[in-house]
């Protein structure tokens, strides 16, 4: 499937539909067009050789026809006016033709939906970097991203095929399946297995299980039509906060059955009126209303399912509305940093015992401090079984870096299987090849096994799978925070106002030791990657001990800047910058510099400890500790306070002396340019 042809042909169609008509009406005729072609592309044909004044008539007819049979998109809004583009010559009916027989994979339609919606989508996300809260309309619109095809197959293969081979029923294993040893002794009937996907979107991912279902089900002797059936009635549900995607979801689902001589209608239900805000995260006791869709819905929110699907929203905490953060933070404060990690703890809670879980989620929760409680809880209640740990950028249609994984919903079922793809940088087909590979050769070298208790043993317990034994046992040593403070300096508010190069102020005005009483200090404000010494340009106004930084204050009497940390300014310490290019790289600071935020310090006790922690902390080996701890760009004071450290040898008389060398040397280096201020002579000269 081309999806280049596929954005260009939506966007295209969006814009000439909408200068000639609603966005209800545009929107819906745009899909009810492409619904009613991927059921028979026969109307499109007939429709164009019509005289232009019956074609819409003639589209009206056949879109209430096919409401009957297929509902969901035709029988969203009702009749609306058909927008002229649509049925003209060379129209959006004609280009349709000529994209040829796309909808032989049902999932177009749901690409074409969120491709026809991408540019809503983008708008709000502008909003989003913006700090603005979401409105209950448009939660869905700004979080609805597709899952690739490649990665609903892994997802579904290792937890639908797996349950069922774990419960002794034998299955084709698919390609992206992950081998497994383990057996229940347990056989379960096909329709018991109860699969739902509570984020659904247009439903790629319920697709893809009805094609595995229905192997299923022909193994047993069922017939096509009594299997498709059955795969509706018994095996899929699904939920999703947009109404429009849930009406494309039951619209492919009902396709697809058909396909099959079958008619029953999907278990799929909206939010729409019933809660717009909180979506599948509510309770079944929570909803209010005696309709007959409140009913289903709170029937799916009741039961217990053996398989969960899903790639669940992302939303920071602070672009919730008001009624979704108070929902949040009343049931799931503890995991609330983003609405993706509180629908992983909703997910545990509706997974029966022994049954499996599938996410597309970003990799934050694999490290970051803020998701040491979910991974806790995740560690203490399941048992992860597989993971693809995905290269930042490759995902085009999100701004964060992903991961997908399953779950089994059982505690010490020993070592899972991960992939490392973080080192391939390309797009998600390039992911898919890598994912291949490793699954056919078990000794890859990014193909690791890790047991998710060994976790536990590292601080914020973050799922360091690609750890070796003697790495791990690193960990049991002592802390750096718990040797030495770790301190965050000052943030003033206003660098432009309040800080310079010290070349730009001038001379006599900085105070080069601190002994003297000038209007401009030295400050370790971090800086590029730069081991031992050096990135020492900042002067900040420090002028009767920061009176005017202090009292820094916005209109309304807020104070802008923070002046903390200052005790431990114009001491000793070893630095790292905050916002790191991805390895550790430390420096020497004397007594005659204070630190901003973006400078972050520690302050050993005596020489000697500086020294030492100097080159521990310049180490390859404390750089990959810290990659553990946090492997983002930021590297935070409480990351590296959180560092283990081997206890000091006795004597250190000789690394001391390596040290100090170091240190000269870099020293050395740094000042032989002019934008040191100790910069006496090029050496070249």
């Amino acid at each position: 499937m081309d999806h280049s042809v596929l954005k260009k042909f939506a966007a295209c169609q969006r814009n000439l539909l909408l200068a000639e008509s609603d966005e209800k009406s545009a929107y819906a005729g745009f899909m009810r067009l492409c619904a009613a072609t991927a059921a028979d592309r026969g109307i499109a044909v007939e429709m164009l050789s019509k005289p232009q004044e019956l074609r819409r008539a003639f589209f009206t007819e056949k879109c209430s026809q096919l409401a009957e049979v297929y509902g969901g998109i035709f029988s969203l809004y009702g009749e609306l006016t058909v927008p002229p583009q649509l049925l003209a010559d060379g129209g959006t009916a004609a280009e349709l033709l000529e994209m040829g027989d796309i909808f032989r994979d049902r999932a177009v339609l749901g690409w074409l939906h969120q491709y026809y919606n991408e540019p809503y989508r983008r708008e709000i996300a502008v909003g989003l970097k913006s700090s603005k809260r979401l409105s209950a309309d448009k939660i869905a619109a700004a979080t609805q991203i597709f899952t690739p095809e490649w990665i609903v197959r892994y997802m579904v293969q290792n937890t639908v095929i797996r349950y069922v081979r774990s419960h002794g029923t034998e299955a084709d294993k698919g390609e992206l399946y992950f081998s497994d040893d383990e057996k229940s002794g347990k056989t379960v009937r096909i329709e018991d297995i109860r699969l739902i996907d509570p984020c659904m979107g247009c439903g790629n991912i319920l697709l893809y299980a009805f094609d595995v279902f229905m192997e299923f089900y022909r193994e047993k002797g069922f017939s096509e039509r009594n299997a498709a059936e059955n795969v509706l009635k018994y095996n899929l549900f699904g939920l999703e906060l947009d109404e429009h995607a849930c009406a494309a979801a039951e619209t492919v689902l009902r396709l697809k059955a058909a396909e099959y001589g079958a008619s029953a209608v999907p278990q799929v239900y909206d939010f729409s009126g019933v809660s717009e805000s909180i979506g599948s995260l509510i309770n079944s006791g929570e909803l209010v209303g005696n309709s007959h869709k409140t009913a289903n819905i709170g029937k799916l929110l009741e039961q217990k399912y053996a398989i969960i699907v899903t790639n669940p929203p992302y939303l920071g905490r602070s672009a919730m509305n008001a009624e979704l953060s108070a929902y949040v933070g009343r049931n799931y404060a503890d995991f609330g940093a983003d609405l993706f990690s509180v629908f992983m703890v909703r997910c545990m809670e509706m997974c029966e015992k022994g049954g499996y879980l599938g996410f597309l989620t970003p990799s934050t929760w694999l490290f970051l401090q803020s998701y040491e409680k979910l991974r806790r809880r995740l560690y203490a209640e399941c048992s992860l079984q597989t993971l693809l740990h995905f290269e930042y950028s490759a995902f085009d249609d999100a701004t964060v870096p992903l991961c997908a994984f399953t779950l089994k919903n059982a505690e010490n079922c020993g070592k899972g299987t991960y992939l490392r793809l973080t080192d391939f940088k390309g797009n998600m087909e390039l992911q898919r090849k890598k994912c291949l590979e490793a699954i056919q050769d078990r000794s890859c070298s990014y193909r690791y096994e890790a047991d998710t208790s060994d976790f536990l043993n590292i601080p914020s317990a973050p799922a360091a799978y690609w750890l070796s034994r003697n790495m791990l046992r690193c960990f049991c040593g002592e802390l750096l925070g718990d040797k030495v403070p770790v301190k965050e300096g000052l943030i003033t508010g206003d660098n432009d106002r309040f800080l310079r190069r010290w070349y730009e102020v001038d001379k006599n005005k900085v105070a080069f030791s601190v002994s003297y009483k000038k209007k401009w200090f030295m400050l370790d404000k971090g800086g590029e990657y730069r081991k031992w010494f050096g990135n020492r340009e900042y002067v900040v106004n420090w002028e009767n001990d920061g009176e005017e930084i202090r009292n820094f204050r916005d209109d309304k009497g807020k104070l802008r800047s923070r002046p903390q940390g200052l005790d431990y300014n114009f001491r000793p310490s070893v630095s790292w910058s905050q916002i790191t290019s991805g390895e550790l790289s430390v420096r020497y600071f004397d007594e005659n510099f204070m630190f901003n935020v973006a400078g972050t310090s520690a302050f050993p006790y005596d020489e000697r400890q500086l020294l030492i922690l100097l080159g521990l902390l310049n180490s390859r080996v404390a750089s990959e500790l810290a990659r553990v701890l946090n492997p983002t760009l930021n590297m935070n004071p409480g990351d590296l306070a959180r560092l283990p450290l081997p206890a000091f040898p006795e004597e250190t008389a000789e690394a001391e002396a390596l040290i100090r060398e170091n240190i000269r040397l870099c020293s050395d280096d740094w000042n032989s340019f002019e934008t040191s201020c100790e910069f006496r002579r090029h050496p070249l000269v």
